[in-house]
């Protein structure tokens, strides 16, 4: 068992757990503050039930930009669990990288009040897009900064699970990006192809998940 003076120390004094503790603890934010996209049904004269539903129903686009933002932090924040439980120690470029990641996700409750307020512009959907895309970036380059060369991982550390791991987080940043040529034209549909990250995801596990199981067969007739 590591004793506590020989957990790896690095850049200013800081470890991969208390780094990991401020990551979670801006992630936590970040979703709690998506419920203040939800706004208050208005209703005029006097309060009936019907009148309420009617209201409820109205804000719909609010319940979806919460719901998709909800969704989509909770696929960054498991991405970035994964990486850094691989993660033995930290330098000063996946400090600031990580802050950068960190400034992008807990921003992200801001454009999603925008877009639930007023998705049926461009400008809101690009907003949302562009924030997004970013973040997903930023992502891909923390997890090739920490893995290349075997920069901030153990040796065991498997280069396919960081070849997976840039990737999705490169699809997710396609996705958003691309979208915002699609939001110039047509907002909606913008909003639409947004859908497709989850198939995209979806279709890269099936393909790549095919492929690792060649690569084994291979190996074991070989061996």
């Amino acid at each position: 068992m590591v004793k506590e003076e020989e957990k790896p120390r690095s850049a200013m004094g800081f470890t991969v757990e208390r780094l990991n503790a401020l990551s979670d603890g801006v992630f936590a934010v970040a979703i709690t503050l998506l419920v203040v996209s939800i706004a208050i049904p208005t209703i005029r004269g006097t309060v009936t039930s019907s009148k309420l539903a009617h209201g409820l129903a109205e804000l719909w686009p609010h319940f979806f930009a919460y719901g998709l933002s909800f969704v989509i932090i909770g696929m960054f924040w498991v991405s970035h669990h994964a990486l850094f439980s691989a993660i033995r120690k930290v330098d000063r470029g996946l400090i600031w990288l990580n802050m950068l990641y960190l400034l992008l996700i807990v921003f992200m409750p801001y454009p999603t009040s925008i877009l639930a307020l007023f998705g049926q512009t461009s400008v809101a959907v690009i907003l949302y897009a562009a924030v997004l895309g970013a973040a997903a970036l930023v992502q891909a380059l923390l997890g090739f900064y920490a893995t290349h060369k075997r920069r901030l991982v153990d040796d065991e550390f498997e280069k396919r699970e960081a070849d997976q791991y840039i990737r999705h987080s490169l699809e997710t940043s396609g996705v958003f990006l691309l979208s915002i040529v699609i939001a110039v034209f047509n907002s909606s549909a913008a909003q639409f192809f947004w859908i497709l990250l989850f198939f995209v995801q979806l279709a890269d596990g099936l393909i790549f998940k095919k492929g690792t199981r060649k690569a084994k067969t291979k190996e074991q007739e070989v061996a």
